[in-house]
């Protein structure tokens, strides 16, 4: 079942009354500085600022270091992987121990707890098996419940995972959520499906609906949308997938004819491809963004019919209109949640800074340096995740079975785990 525990967050972004708010959520979460913190904090910031997670220490769940000999050192991070339509996020968290000569090279430290927050690093240089956990967090109460494990599942690691919510009507808290995973390298489909009710996983394997021979760069986040959660590859489309259907069908739709790429694309090239190209969802509709690489830079935004299943050129515009001095293309941050027309785009001047643009009058909007600790290499996808602050977010809490006797403390909950 779901262990949950609760804290307020520090917030600093009021919630319109007329419009639900939103934030741009740094992918990269960070620990509590105190050890003996016992609350999650979201510090939110008005777009184009970038909100921070952090994570109480205890949540990871960290193994004393008894044998100081070993120079071993703690190796903990964690991440925000996913949001969901009514505004609850997604956060995983990985620990381990590592050797620290292996680490650093020209002094070893004492054995202590170190935050490695790139996690490819991490695997580098980490003796014992990853150990991953995930949450559900409302960003506005602080509540966060824990999903359970997957059973002996080996690419619980690398399988891209997104986050489903339903509420009744359309109207009001999400009264249950799903949690998925695809993995096999895109030839076969394993999906994963949780349901609050019962706090059970279940499995089906599921066959490509991709064609013959190519397979999916999944690592761009999974989206909500529609119902339906939604897995893109940039470099042709996406597959999407009902998970509370009893007889669940992987659908899959493809980019816009001069977008997508015929040719199977590498990994080296998927990681270049997705700074410029973004799926996500605005104004009730799934849309799609591509800079181009090439001068003048042309920006252009799609907006997927959904009668027709055909994507439709909505607007265009040159960053040289944007920003005439500019001399290097702009990365894609994030697709606004509720304005079809504003776009946010990471500039690599100097530390770099995050500009809001507006695509429908072709003019820029405003633009803020990307401060200091956010630094967009240490995510595999975009830097920063758009996340809606509904009202009710404020006085709900995380679907699951209240007579779940399993309600503690963070100290107890990391106990157990």
């Amino acid at each position: 079942m779901l262990r949950r525990l609760s804290a307020p967050l520090r917030r600093s972004l009021s919630t319109a009354a007329s419009r639900p708010a939103w934030a741009m959520i740094y992918r990269v979460s960070t620990a509590e500085e105190s050890a003996a913190a016992r609350r999650a904090s979201v510090a939110l910031a008005p777009p184009p600022l970038a909100s921070r997670v952090s994570v109480p220490r205890h949540a990871f769940g960290l193994d004393p270091l008894r044998d100081a000999a070993n120079n071993l050192i703690n190796v903990f991070g964690s991440g925000v992987l996913a949001a969901s339509g009514h505004g609850l996020l997604l956060l995983g968290t990985f620990r381990n121990r590592a050797s620290a000569a292996s680490i650093f090279q020209h002094q070893v430290p004492s054995p202590a707890p170190f935050e490695v927050l790139d996690q490819a690093y991490a695997h580098s240089s980490c003796c014992d098996p990853m150990r991953l956990a995930r949450f559900v967090c409302n960003p506005v109460t602080g509540e966060l419940a824990r999903l359970p494990d997957f059973d002996g599942a080996e690419d619980a690691f690398t399988a891209p995972t997104g986050l489903l919510t339903q509420a009744d009507g359309g109207h009001g808290p999400p009264r249950r959520y799903a949690q998925l995973s695809v993995v096999d390298e895109g030839r076969r489909f394993r999906l994963r499906r949780l349901s609050s009710e019962t706090g059970e996983w279940d499995e089906l394997l599921l066959p490509s609906p991709l064609p013959a021979g190519r397979l999916m760069h999944m690592n761009h986040e999974v989206l909500d949308f529609g119902g339906r959660l939604w897995w893109v590859d940039v470099s042709w489309g996406a597959v999407n997938v009902d998970p509370f259907s009893d007889r669940p069908e992987l659908c899959p739709v493809e980019l816009p004819g001069d977008i997508m790429l015929a040719d199977q694309q590498g990994e080296a090239e998927m990681k270049q491809l997705l700074q410029r190209r973004r799926m996500g969802v605005s104004d009730g509709r799934l849309r799609f963004v591509e800079v181009a690489k090439d001068e003048p830079f042309r920006i252009k935004s799609f907006t997927l019919d959904e009668e027709s299943g055909r994507w439709m050129l909505e607007h265009q515009v040159s960053w040289r209109t944007l920003c005439p001095e500019a001399k290097a293309a702009p990365l894609v941050a994030a697709i606004d949640p509720l304005s079809a027309d504003l776009l946010y785009l990471t500039v690599p001047v100097g530390k770099g800074f995050c500009a809001c643009v507006d695509m429908r009058w072709k003019r820029p909007v405003e633009s803020v340096e990307l401060g200091r600790g956010v630094n967009p290499s240490k995510c595999i996808s975009s830097f920063v995740l758009p996340c809606v602050l509904p009202s009710f977010l404020g006085s709900s809490s995380i679907p699951g079975d209240h007579s779940d006797p399993f309600l503690f403390s963070c100290n107890e909950i990391m106990s157990i785990y």
